[in-house]
């Protein structure tokens, strides 16, 4: 006989470690739990790719473009941004609410609708700022791993070169251009029509200074 599962929350959260806004309105999250039995299923979105797409995928268009996001699956609706208690209360039971309504502290510092406009804005510029931080630095460290891996390629002769510089390789010894070492040893070119006799005697030369 198989359990039943026990029933996930309908009502998501989407939020971003170190975000202001998401931590203002956790008190608001606990008294919504406390008040009405209501709990949220929360997903980080900046250190978390899967948790991003699925964000993506809900906020259609980029509506809200930032965290944090709440979503309700039952209604489809939803509230960008930190938002009232009465608002945020409405939207969890299913009743109408607003979707972009910022607390009363941040009603009274913007003062209208033009500044309440620059609040999402400002939402929506520190998720992306956080997720093109995220994007360099993984960029940076497949570089690094790309230069780590770079491998040593066979000479002629038996003497490696580094893999990134495998290109000088393919000059035949007679050329009249010595290979480049990079460093990293390299024959070939020049050297190539020394006699043995000349060798010894640079040789003995080098070691008469």
């Amino acid at each position: 006989m198989t359990r039943r599962r026990k029933d996930k929350s309908h009502l998501l959260e989407f939020y971003g470690i170190e975000c202001d806004h998401c931590v203002d309105m956790e008190p608001l999250i606990e008294q919504l739990k406390d008040e009405m039995g209501l709990t949220l299923r929360r997903f980080e979105v900046w250190y978390n790719d899967d948790n991003l797409k699925l964000l993506q995928r809900l906020d259609k268009d980029g509506s809200c473009g930032g965290v944090p996001f709440f979503y309700n699956k039952r209604t489809q609706d939803w509230v960008c941004g930190a938002t009232t208690y009465d608002n945020f209360k409405a939207w969890a039971q299913g009743f109408p609410s607003e979707r972009f309504l910022p607390p009363p502290k941040e009603e009274e510092a913007e003062g209208s609708v033009n500044q309440i406009k620059s609040f999402i804005d400002r939402i929506r510029k520190e998720g992306m700022e956080r997720m093109q931080s995220r994007m360099e630095n993984s960029s940076s460290k497949s570089a690094e791993k790309a230069k780590a891996g770079a491998f040593v390629a066979p000479m002629a002769n038996g003497v490696g070169r580094r893999g990134h510089d495998h290109a000088a390789v393919s000059r035949k010894p007679n050329a009249n251009v010595p290979l480049k070492s990079n460093g990293g040893l390299a024959t070939g070119g020049a050297l190539a029509n020394i006699s043995g006799t000349e060798i010894a005697m640079l040789i003995c030369g080098m070691n008469g200074m």
